[in-house]
This record gives C-alpha cells, sequence and structure tokens, in this order.
C-alpha cells in the first residue's frame, strides 16, 4: 500500500498562512526533510512543522483537504498550498484520517541535562540580580507560558552577528528554531553556544542573555515583565 506524509507547516516571515502538503515515501523522506527542502533563497525564515500524519493513499487525501479548506478558509493562491487558517482548526481535519501522528525525535535529546542548564543558569542569573543587573530572579525553572505570546519571535546573539532566531509555542510550551524544538529558554540559549563552540562550564541563562521581539523592536528578556 502507498504511505506518505500530510504534513502542516507555519512560517514565521508568513503570518496567519499555513502550507498544506503531502511527502511521499514515508519511510524515506520525513517532514523534517521536507521542511529543509522548503527553506530556499526567497524565504527569509524556517518553516515550522506544526504537526504531521503518516497515511495511506497521501495524495487522494490532499487532495480531499486542499478541497474542504478551500470551501472552508482562505486560500490567496489557488495553485498554492497556503491557507489563512490557524493549527487548531486545520488539526481537526488530520484527526479525521486515519496514520500515525509525526513526532520530533530530535525535541529535547537529554532532558535530565536541559534541566540541569536550566536551573544552572537560573542560579546564575539570582547572582547577576544580586550585582544589580535588572533580571528577575527566581529560583528553577520559570513557565513562559506567563512571560511570551504564541509564535512570538525570540533570538540570541553571539559576538555581531552569529543569531539564532526562534518562535514561542504555546501550546508546547517551548520554543521551535530550524524545526528543532527546545523545551527551555536557556536550553536554547547554550544549544546555540554548543554549535558555536562557545559554551563553558554549566552555561549560561537564556532570561539572562536572549531577547524577545515587541512590537517590531528586540528587547532583553531580563527586562521582561509577567504578561497578567
Amino acid at each position: 500500500m502507498n504511505y506518505g506524509w500530510i504534513y502542516c507547516f507555519s512560517n514565521p516571515a508568513m503570518p496567519g498562512l499555513l502550507k498544506i502538503g503531502m511527502i511521499h515515501n514515508a519511510d524515506e523522506r520525513t517532514p523534517l526533510d521536507r521542511a529543509k527542502e522548503l527553506y530556499k533563497t526567497g524565504v527569509p525564515l524556517p518553516f515550522v512543522i506544526e504537526f504531521a500524519k503518516k497515511v495511506s493513499n497521501p495524495k487522494q487525501k490532499e487532495t480531499l483537504l486542499h478541497t474542504l479548506l478551500s470551501q472552508y478558509t482562505e486560500r490567496p493562491n489557488p495553485l498554492r498550498e497556503f491557507f489563512r487558517v490557524s493549527p487548531e482548526e486545520v488539526k481537526t481535519f488530520f484527526c479525521l484520517m486515519d496514520g500515525e501522528m509525526w513526532v520530533d525525535t530530535r525535541v529535547v535529546e537529554d532532558e535530565a541535562l536541559e534541566e540541569a542548564v536550566e536551573e544552572a543558569a537560573d542560579g546564575e542569573a539570582v547572582e547577576q540580580a544580586a550585582d544589580g543587573a535588572n533580571i528577575i530572579a527566581v529560583s528553577g525553572g520559570r513557565d513562559m507560558r506567563k512571560y511570551f505570546t504564541d509564535r512570538q519571535r525570540i533570538c540570541h546573539t553571539i559576538g555581531v552577528n552569529k543569531t539564532w532566531i526562534g518562535t514561542y509555542d504555546y501550546a508546547r510550551n517551548g520554543i521551535i528554531c530550524d524545526t528543532i524544538f527546545y523545551k527551555s529558554l536557556s536550553g536554547f540559549v547554550n544549544t546555540h553556544h554548543k554549535n558555536n563552540g562557545t559554551y563553558a562550564n554549566n552555561g549560561v541563562s537564556g532570561w539572562a542573555t536572549a531577547k524577545y521581539e515587541l512590537d517590531g523592536q528586540w528587547i532583553s528578556v531580563s527586562k521582561i515583565q509577567p504578561l497578567h
């Protein structure tokens, strides 16, 4: 039987639009492969995998899904696979199809390590706050839902121009950057340092070194206040 992936992708550079498509040969290609293929010249930011499902007869199901979404939502270009709809609404249709939901195996390689980094980083933030820095001194990990809104952009820069930009996912309560999901702000920042070769000691606090976007401006997370 023919199996493939039906996927739902978003892109921070295209707010409000979702790409709904299909991938043949589910055993050879994954949603992660497709997201990387789509990140080409002319696309300023990588696509985010909202969800995907391995199904039988994927082409037939993709065609039916496009037909339903075209009637139910706005499709800016009938020749392209983009729809103006929320992920929650699309997922309702996905749930009606038999199949296996895709799981990102790269989400948090070592949860215990990330939690340790988060606690160590928060401890550093407390020491810095005691020295007068404008940092909210809280022991243990902080709940990002209390500070960030869904799809809010968060960045971390090393040096002058080595910048990672992620998107906060409120439902999963974490940061998605280049299709990888990070459970914590410090995990996001310290992975950037590790990939750059600048990680040292017990890491640094993401709450002290990252920035978040508000009204088109990048602001230090150290200055952030709870939403409510």
